[in-house]
């Protein structure tokens, strides 16, 4: 069975000795012997398939235009994706990232070059041999007895376990990136808007405080201009007043008094 999560697609791996594998759909041209799943598919007189089909690259067409499955189906480049594989294997129910280093004691390793194992053949390392030029160590599972493995004509890759499905990050929904995108724009719209508020309040504060400036130099200048009136008009009295006085000397001096 094969499992498929988005564009992710779980496949027995022969040169693992069939443990399954991650693969992830990649839009580019196949290569032969490499696995491609259907996308966009257009049948002619092949027989049917349908999206979501896999199928084993045996030859290229020519001219470019596709390839040929081991089953003989014709298939334009335009209807697949190729799947690559990932560094990600599962094993008994958990997954497992194939690393490629030195292996330390306790860690399990995947053989994947020997004359002894299997490839595929899975174990614990527990004994490890530095004299050697690259690295031999013992393996104590999957075989009665410890048996040896040399690392300078035998390769592994180191099982390093990924955390649960659960506790890793999941890729964003489209859906919910625009809804956040959407309630971002909201908010900044919401934020703008009550800063427009409060500069139109601002702006309405200053013309009133403006307007009452400009009523107030209004009313000073017309007070200092009556002021200046009833000024001129006391200084007159005065004159007047004085000249009066003046006359009325004169003519008490010349009556004699």
């Amino acid at each position: 069975m094969t499992e498929t999560n988005a564009s992710i697609h779980v496949l027995a791996d022969e040169t693992l000795g069939g443990i399954k594998r991650e693969y992830v759909e990649v839009d580019r041209k196949a290569e032969v012997g490499e696995k491609i799943v259907i996308v966009n598919a257009d049948v002619q007189c092949e027989e049917p398939y349908h999206n979501g089909y896999r199928f084993e690259v045996e030859s290229l067409l020519g001219c470019s235009r596709g390839i040929q499955t081991a089953c003989h189906r014709d298939i334009f480049d335009f209807e697949y994706h190729v799947l690559e594989p990932t560094d990600i294997v599962h094993i008994d129910g958990r997954r497992y990232e194939l690393t490629d280093r030195k292996a330390e004691v306790g860690e399990k390793v995947i053989v994947t070059k020997s004359d002894d194992f299997p490839k595929g053949f899975i174990a614990e390392v527990e004994i490890i041999d530095d004299s050697y030029e690259d690295i031999s160590f013992y393996l104590t599972e999957g075989i009665d007895g410890n048996f040896f493995l040399d690392g300078t004509n035998e390769s592994y890759r180191v099982l390093i376990p990924v955390e649960a499905a659960e506790d890793e990050p999941k890729p964003a929904d489209p859906i919910d990136v625009i809804a956040s995108l959407a309630q971002e724009v909201a908010e900044l719209k919401r934020k703008v808007s009550d800063l427009e508020t409060v500069v139109e309040r601002h702006e309405r504060i200053n013309g009133r405080h403006n307007c009452e400036i400009d009523t107030l130099y209004k009313d000073n200048r017309t007070l200092g201009e009556e002021l200046a009136r009833l000024a001129a008009e006391a200084g007159k009295e005065t004159e007047v007043g004085a000249k009066a006085l003046a006359e009325a000397f004169v003519a008490l001096r010349r009556a004699g008094l």
